[in-house]
């Protein structure tokens, strides 16, 4: 009885080792939407003097806004954009914002990418940028970025982009 019972229990352990056990792949977000927002942190460090700060960005389309915060929320500044116009804090500038974002804060973030990046998983279609997603999230049974680093080719810019939470908008 005693070899019946070390017989049943090895193939029991023989067998377990030839299970096919793939790990789970997870699907990624496969239509590129047009409506959405995503909050979460960004690390950006230009020259080696590093900042942080809190993101919130809302997508309609090729509209967007983009609210960068403090640390701690002191302090914040709203930027919009749509086909016509760029608008700091409400106020009407005559730059782009690549423009606006390189004179004002020393660096600026391939905004018009970022629905190719999440979304996609696009991270090759980026002109001056090398980018890499270094970790993923899983929302709603879809596989999304969660950390994003962006590094400039020609310019010693690095942001760390944490996203926290994304949604879709109506």
């Amino acid at each position: 009885m005693k070899r019946i019972m070390i017989a049943c229990f090895a193939l029991f352990l023989s067998s377990c080792s030839t299970l096919n056990i793939q790990p789970t792949k997870l699907a990624h977000q496969q239509t590129l939407l047009s409506v959405w927002g995503a909050h979460g942190r960004l690390s950006v460090s230009v020259n080696n003097d590093t900042k942080t700060s809190g993101f919130e960005v809302s997508f309609n389309h090729h509209d967007y806004k983009l609210i960068l915060s403090t640390a701690f929320g002191f302090g914040q500044i709203s930027i919009e954009s749509n086909q016509q116009k760029l608008l700091i804090n409400g106020e009407s500038i005559n730059l782009t914002f690549d423009q606006w974002m390189t004179r004002e804060m020393g660096w600026y973030l391939p905004i018009d990418t970022l629905a190719k990046i999440l979304f996609k998983n696009e991270i090759n279609s980026v002109h001056h940028w090398l980018i890499k997603i270094s970790r993923y999230q899983l929302i709603g049974g879809i596989k999304y970025p969660k950390v994003i680093r962006f590094n400039h080719l020609t310019k010693p810019i690095k942001i760390k982009l944490l996203v926290n939470e994304i949604n879709q908008l109506k």
